[in-house]
């Protein structure tokens, strides 16, 4: 069977944030590594609600898009534990209401998250069929 291009569109968005998280997180560190490292697992977590044949929609928070899932489905527990990354999607994008830029987290922590979502992304392209 074919790979559907839209997984594999969101499958290569995941490997293009993982990129940027990892050349982010070298020295000098940049706080905008984490907002890749949660848009890597939203896509993810797209591609495998659009292989089943469900409509994300715009949705943002990982949670949600998770529990879109059937309960029974074997990629929910694996995707379920992400949501730690949801807080990533603005917490050191945004100043606070002093106007303070929160630094991000250490590199050691980027470099961990992605090589965790990497796994995920390397399973995901030989269960969804998609390069």
């Amino acid at each position: 069977m074919p790979a559907d291009p839209v997984v594999a569109g969101y499958l290569a968005a995941v490997a293009d944030d993982l990129d940027a998280a990892r050349r982010l997180a070298a020295p000098p560190v940049n706080r905008l590594a984490a907002y890749h490292l949660q848009q890597a697992a939203e896509k993810l977590i797209k591609a495998v609600l659009v292989h089943r044949k469900i409509h994300p929609g715009l949705e943002h928070r990982i949670d949600v898009l998770v529990r879109m899932l059937d309960p029974s489905d074997p990629w929910q527990p694996l995707l379920d534990p992400l949501d730690r990354l949801t807080p990533y999607a603005t917490t050191y994008r945004y100043p606070s209401p002093t106007g303070r830029l929160r630094a991000g987290p250490p590199t050691a922590n980027v470099l961990a998250e992605a090589a965790e979502i990497e796994k995920l992304l390397n399973r995901a392209r030989s269960e969804l069929n998609a390069p």
